[in-house]
């Protein structure tokens, strides 16, 4: 058993606590390993199966920037406490510096006040860092540090995202995907117009709850009313997810079948089978499977969710063999792991599938930043950027699908188990927030080559939807600032 011992300082408010009971350790593999966090006093206390140096990630608030998730640099343990702020200021320094390094190398240009701002930064981390054995100094040189950290961060991923994007541009507009996901039927929805021009892309809501509604009957209708309409609006098209492994996208009558693999694979199968058959060269991508070998669910071990992934590729593809087809992965940090009994995670799960040569075509990663769970805990742009990269390396396309929300009120028509997050934001919800902090991550994701697919998770607020306050639209069908600048975005670049 390894124990790595932070010092917090004393007093922290209970919810400040609370939160950081979510930290967790990773090592070469940037995944989180189990993980025993207990707070005693003014102790934060890592206890793990191993001994090996790690990084601890721990959620901690930085003035203007929200409460996001910091990482230390590689730490091994010894028996005196670190110096827990001192820590997550030299690792994001650390990360900072590293980031900046590679990005010139590959010939960005920085401004001089960039340059400014880190120097700045590491006067007040050498300073705290010297006078760590007087905590009431240390501690807000140590805080400033972070401040600035994060001001030349923001400033590096805007130069960054400005430069790649100037430079891929050169050869045109660009063809990535700006995709807006559908509901029902449009036709019945004449507001939908106005969103069709901020996007180059459907993506058909086919999830099996709306397409079996009943045991062995299937319901075309408002599928059929969606390939329809995106294809008079002269948009390509995408669909799914068709099976979705979330309660809320599951039949209600499949539940009397929990805990019979055999037979839920079976029931799947068909589904798949029907579906991409019956729509045979008109869905040319299909988002086939969602959130596989994250929760437990209907009874599904981790290694039966991930069989059942190999199988429904194997049909999809028999199905459709000129159809590409993608596996979603939500949480894609995975910091749930360091309390799941689960084992691979999002990034070694699509490594082993694409290992295993099943023919999928790409991964679809879900960012919801600032919501409880299945939602992820608020990053900063330079995290964001290390994630995309990570996953990039198994060397598939990357569909990536935002939402993030425009208030943080009670939402009457949202996922009651869902909520908004309102301490981890910069500052309180609103749709100029939502407008502004989405459009640098969207455009961050345009930025990289890699990334095939950006889509906007919800359409509108006033039907059933999964996280509160995330349409681009609000209840009475008025369209929110997001709306506009994802149409000056598209006319612009892609």
């Amino acid at each position: 058993m390894g124990v790595l011992k932070f010092r917090i300082p004393l007093p922290q408010p209970e919810a400040r606590l609370a939160q950081l009971r979510k930290s967790f350790v990773t090592g070469l593999d940037r995944t989180a390993s189990r993980l025993s966090v207990e707070i005693r006093k003014d102790l934060l206390l890592c206890q793990r199966s191993t001994t090996e140096s790690g990084r601890l990630f721990a959620p901690w608030p930085i003035k203007g920037f929200g409460s996001t998730f910091i990482g230390t640099a590689t730490l091994s343990e010894r028996p005196e406490p670190y110096s827990l702020v001192i820590e997550l200021a030299r690792g994001k320094l650390n990360d900072l510096r590293n980031q900046l390094a590679d990005w010139k190398q590959m010939g960005l240009r920085v401004p001089a006040e960039l340059d400014q701002t880190i120097a700045e930064s590491l006067r007040n981390f050498y300073q705290a860092a010297l006078g760590r054995d007087q905590p009431a100094k240390a501690i807000p040189l140590a805080e400033r540090c972070l401040v600035l950290a994060s001001q030349a961060i923001d400033l590096l991923l805007e130069t960054y995202v400005s430069q790649v994007l100037q430079n891929r541009l050169t050869a045109g507009k660009l063809p990535t995907q700006l995709t807006i996901g559908l509901e029902s039927d449009p036709s019945v929805s004449p507001w939908l117009a106005k969103a069709a021009q901020s996007f180059n892309t459907a993506q058909l809501n086919c999830s099996w709850k709306i397409l079996a509604p009943t045991e062995g009957k299937h319901r075309w209708d408002d599928l059929d009313a969606q390939l329809v309409w995106a294809t008079r609006q002269k948009l390509a098209i995408q669909a799914g997810p068709l099976i979705d492994l979330r309660p809320g996208s599951l039949p209600d009558w499949i539940w009397l079948w929990a805990g019979d693999f055999d037979a839920i694979q079976g029931m799947m199968v068909e589904v798949v089978r029907q579906t991409v058959a019956r729509y045979r060269g008109k869905i040319p991508l299909w988002h086939l499977i969602n959130r596989p070998g994250s929760s437990d669910i209907l009874g599904m071990t981790e290694e039966d969710q991930i069989r059942l992934t190999a199988k429904l590729l194997q049909v999809a593809r028999q199905a459709d063999p000129a159809a590409q087809f993608l596996v979603g992965l939500d949480r894609p940090w995975a910091e749930w792991m360091a309390s799941s009994q689960f084992q691979l995670g999002p990034l070694h799960l699509a490594d082993y599938l694409a290992r295993a040569e099943l023919g999928m075509a790409g991964l679809a990663l879900e960012i919801a930043p600032g919501y409880s769970s299945p939602g992820s805990h608020m990053r900063d742009l330079l995290e964001f950027s290390r994630l995309l990269d990570l996953y990039a390396l198994l060397n598939y396309p990357l569909y990536i699908t935002i939402v993030m929300p425009s208030a943080s009120t009670a939402d009457p028509n949202a996922d009651p188990h869902i909520h908004v997050e309102p301490d981890q934001w910069p500052s309180a919800p609103s749709e100029e927030n939502q407008a502004a902090i989405a459009a640098r991550w969207i455009a961050l994701a345009v930025a990289k080559p890699f990334v095939r697919s950006v889509a906007w998770k919800q359409l509108d607020d006033s039907s059933p939807h999964q996280y509160p306050h995330g349409g681009l639209f609000r209840s009475d069908k008025k369209p929110k600032p997001l709306l506009e600048w994802l149409k000056g975005f598209r006319n612009e670049l892609l």
